[in-house]
């Protein structure tokens, strides 16, 4: 069964990752003249161990070893990655629906795929 207020607390973590991810990225690259591959990518460790770190205390409330966890979840970004490259490949190459409709849907999708890895496998209590 689905804890709908754990769900929305890894929303909340979500959609607040992506805000600072695009915050970060622009501090860097037009705030601190970072490359911005650079940038981005600084932005993106930042922004992961943030997201990591609300969603193992806070959404979670996880005992499992940070080794074991945080292996896990980098696991599941790898995951998620793959999922939304396939999303994104058949949404618009093969079905040729606009990229901002597919990306919607990818979000719903690596969101769905995230919350549940993260409940039974990631961040899953010890105790």
């Amino acid at each position: 069964m689905v804890d709908a207020s754990r769900f929305i607390r890894h929303s909340l973590i979500g959609l607040s990752s992506g805000v600072l991810l695009m915050l970060l990225t622009w501090l860097f690259v037009d705030g601190l003249y970072v490359d911005v591959i650079i940038g981005s990518s600084l932005a993106v460790i930042l922004t992961g161990f943030y997201h990591y770190s609300l969603q193992y205390h806070w959404t979670f409330a996880s005992d499992t070893p940070h080794q074991v966890a945080l292996t896990r979840y980098v696991v599941m970004c790898v995951g998620i990655f793959v999922i939304n490259g396939l999303v994104m490949y058949f949404g618009v190459k093969a079905l040729h629906v606009h990229y901002l409709v597919v990306q919607f849907i990818a979000n719903g999708t690596i969101t769905a795929w995230s919350f549940f890895l993260s409940s039974i496998w990631v961040f899953v209590r010890q105790g």
